[in-house]
């Protein structure tokens, strides 16, 4: 048996002698189509779950910027507090405080929106692979089938040949 790899369409064509000529059979895989589709569905998966994880990152960041401002107005607020302060800036830094804190809540109701959103990326990303991954050991599988019985077509030729050339020579 001879094996020749086909590089336009990686399919592997099998070669078998025979006493009439050599004839040849192609590796299909019936299920390749759906194989591929799988394999699309796993990288738009990764797409997904990289771009949510990009933008719950940003956010992360976005998160850490809102609480160090907040921070600070809390900070600039008992400094003042301490040298004096009237009565109006201190109800602007209240109003201040209050719609930072506001701005906040939203941000982390956002960041667990994109937390859950990451969550579900991965499920859909690992069910992807796992559907992928079924489909690639089945054509294992079959191009394991395939081989042994190009294996024992080509050991019964040559079985056939020896038993042939044997009664010949005598």
């Amino acid at each position: 048996m001879v094996t020749s790899d086909l590089a336009a369409n990686k399919k592997k064509i099998y070669f078998f002698p025979r006493a009439n000529g050599i004839i040849y059979m192609a590796d299909n895989f019936k299920l390749q189509t759906v194989l591929n589709h799988r394999q699309r569905l796993e990288n738009l998966a990764q797409q997904k779950l990289a771009d949510s994880l990009r933008r719950e990152t940003a956010m992360q960041h976005q998160l850490a910027s809102q609480r160090a401002a907040l921070n600070k107005l809390h900070q600039e607020l008992t400094h003042r507090q301490q040298s004096g302060i009237t009565v109006h800036e201190l109800l602007l830094f209240r109003l201040s405080i209050n719609r930072q804190r506001k701005d906040l809540k939203a941000l982390l109701e956002q960041t667990e929106k994109l937390h859950r959103e990451v969550k579900n990326n991965r499920q859909l990303l690992a069910e992807s692979a796992q559907e992928k991954k079924l489909l690639e050991n089945l054509k294992e599988k079959k191009e394991a089938e395939q081989k042994y019985q190009a294996n024992r077509r080509e050991s019964a030729t040559l079985d056939d040949i020896a038993l042939r050339l044997g009664k010949h020579s005598l």
